[in-house]
């Protein structure tokens, strides 16, 4: 059994979600998926993972960020969760051996894929990415100066926080991939919710009620609309 598979095996990943056994398509990278806050593979893509598979592409998934064995998912202190999804990445990579792979994240997903796009280690390795109502620009609903005991991933994602001030030294987008935000206007989680977008070459900004105005999507509900599938779809099969 490959390394990977005993990876799969040990995080419990949820059948029929994911196919990490399935042979990559030649004229596909193999997909990535990366969930959010207090979020999981099986709670966040149930809609998305299923519908990919179908189309043939290969999906990976990693429960990340898990500070003990009974705390949530996606709550440890982002830079060490962006260091577990980098080496879950490479052993994709090896997996498969491809030579790039593709980021889907939702919320500090979309966050954790831009971070790890842009790494060293991932230089040259990410084709295209996905980012569903990311907190690139982190949210008001999180209070400047929250406790970071129980949730780091939480106060980080602040939009006062020094984690993203730091993070916003730099360019978000890295050369060479082309990225994809996808945000509702019903969002309630990361606000405002135009701040999710930003200005980058490569980089294409959808709100979805532009594309599809009687859409009603709330911030986890972006994930399992109609109009979310067409759009990933559409921007997946770009040549």
């Amino acid at each position: 059994m490959s390394t990977l598979a005993v990876a799969n095996d040990a995080l419990g990943l949820p059948t029929g979600l994911v196919n990490a056994d399935c042979d990559p398509q030649s004229k596909q990278t193999p997909i990535v998926l990366i969930h959010g806050t207090f979020a999981s593979t099986r709670r966040a893509f149930s809609s998305l993972a299923p519908a990919l598979k179908a189309d043939g592409h290969c999906l990976f998934a990693l429960n990340y960020g898990r500070q003990g064995p009974l705390s949530p998912y996606g709550t440890m202190d982002i830079n060490q969760s962006a260091q577990q999804i980098s080496d879950f990445v490479n052993l994709v990579l090896v997996r498969t051996g491809a030579t790039k792979v593709t980021l889907i994240g939702h919320s500090q997903g979309g966050l954790l894929a831009f971070m790890i796009a842009r790494s060293a280690p991932l230089a040259g390795k990410i084709d295209r990415l996905v980012a569903l109502a990311p907190s690139l620009n982190g949210t008001t609903r999180v209070p400047a100066g929250m406790s970071m005991k129980h949730c780091p991933a939480c106060a980080q994602q602040s939009d006062q926080s020094a984690f993203l001030q730091a993070f916003h030294q730099e360019k978000v987008n890295p050369p060479g991939v082309r990225s994809l935000i996808l945000a509702t206007r019903q969002d309630l989680v990361v606000t405002p919710v135009e701040r999710q977008f930003m200005d980058e070459p490569d980089v294409t900004n959808i709100l979805l009620q532009d594309k599809y105005p009687k859409a009603v999507a709330t911030h986890s509900g972006l994930l399992h609309v109609a109009g979310t599938l067409t759009l990933v779809r559409e921007f997946l099969e770009q040549p």
